[in-house]
């Protein structure tokens, strides 16, 4: 009996001390799922702000451009809008990777260089032509919204092309979108002429008709090339392995060497009318403008990406629109009426409500 007093005391003893352990162990994981929780906050606090920032910095260049093109040729906007750019990208990327504040390397195989090549066509050579084309004919107020349908066509070009499902969310957002559109259609109360002068007094319906449809398609093409560039990117990343700097500065720069011929075929149409020096002045420093914040947008979604990930980033970059309108109305002077604000509202909706269902 006395043999069994020393044999449970050391029972008590090692299970006193497991639980011990049992107890050290979870307070441990306690201690880290704080931390990790504390991480995520702190991330979500810095880079969520940042994901607001870009997309007004989307929203800001659309003003700029709408206003450059009061005196440049939408073409040849397009490519100089490029040059500058292309600079601020190769300083950017330059000074990211020599200090290694992303993880991106210049990892690229042939195969994602044919994909950044077809992604970089429906990018600058379709989509930033119609664009530009689509925001000298129209309004801010009208081109933005339409435009922000791009998530739309990125997942359905993602059905088309990696086999995604189609959920009810993503038809949902499509429908709504589009009623949309057709509402921003029926109803434009802002119309602008070829020199993106607000027309306060348009002629009849009939003649306003042609422009409108026009503004409409254009910003639609505009939409289906953006939406098609990240779902080509997609299959360049998985050639690679993941994203790379090198893919990013392909992009630019096809852009640029596919716009050139384009613009230089109208290069006795590179602007409206000829230009004072006080008017050259200031469209230099609207391009330069405009060329860094394109850069600035370019390479903090990649980095948004990295910490939010790319619904998150998505969602709030797809609030531009937003800023393009007050913008429009507070920069430029035009007219954002109730039918077209309401129009404006329902696609936002749309897509907001697609991308919640990716």
């Amino acid at each position: 009996m006395r043999s069994l007093v020393p044999a449970a005391g050391r029972r008590i003893r090692v299970e006193r001390a497991a639980g011990d352990v049992r107890r050290a162990a979870s307070l441990r994981v306690l201690h880290g799922h704080e931390e990790q929780g504390a991480s995520i906050s702190t991330q979500y606090a810095v880079w969520v702000p940042v994901a607001f920032f870009i997309a007004a910095c989307w929203g800001f260049i659309v003003v700029i451009n709408k206003r450059t093109l009061d005196h440049v040729d939408p073409i040849a906007l397009n490519l100089f809008a490029r040059l500058p750019s292309v600079v601020f990208m190769a300083l950017a990327v330059a000074v990211l990777t020599g200090f290694h504040l992303w993880s991106l390397d210049f990892s690229m195989t042939w195969a994602a260089a044919g994909y950044m090549t077809i992604s970089s066509v429906a990018t600058w050579l379709i989509a930033f032509n119609t664009y530009f084309l689509a925001l000298r004919l129209g309004s801010v107020g009208v081109v933005a919204p339409i435009m922000s349908t791009d998530p739309i066509f990125t997942a359905l070009f993602s059905i088309a092309i990696l086999g995604t499902t189609l959920n009810g969310w993503v038809v949902g957002g499509l429908l709504t979108a589009t009623a949309g559109v057709m509402l921003i259609s029926h109803r434009m109360d802002v119309a602008t002429d070829p020199h993106g002068e607000i027309l306060t007094a348009p002629a009849t319906r009939h003649a306003r008709r042609g422009p409108q449809m026009e503004v409409v398609l254009l910003s639609l093409i505009t939409a289906a090339g953006w939406g098609l560039a990240p779902v080509i990117i997609q299959l360049a990343e998985r050639s690679v392995g993941g994203p790379s700097a090198t893919m990013m500065l392909q992009s630019q720069v096809l852009g640029l060497v596919l716009v050139a011929p384009l613009a230089r075929r109208r290069r006795g149409a590179f602007f409206t009318h000829k230009l004072d020096r006080d008017e050259k002045r200031l469209v230099f420093l609207l391009i330069l403008t405009s060329g860094a914040l394109e850069a600035t947008f370019s390479v903090c979604y990649y980095l948004l990406i990295d910490h939010l990930g790319a619904v998150l980033t998505t969602l709030i970059v797809a609030s531009s629109p937003i800023f393009s309108i007050v913008g429009g109305v507070a920069l430029l002077r035009e007219r954002l009426g109730l039918k077209l604000a309401i129009g404006a509202a329902i696609t936002l909706a749309g897509v907001f409500l697609a991308l919640a269902g990716t």
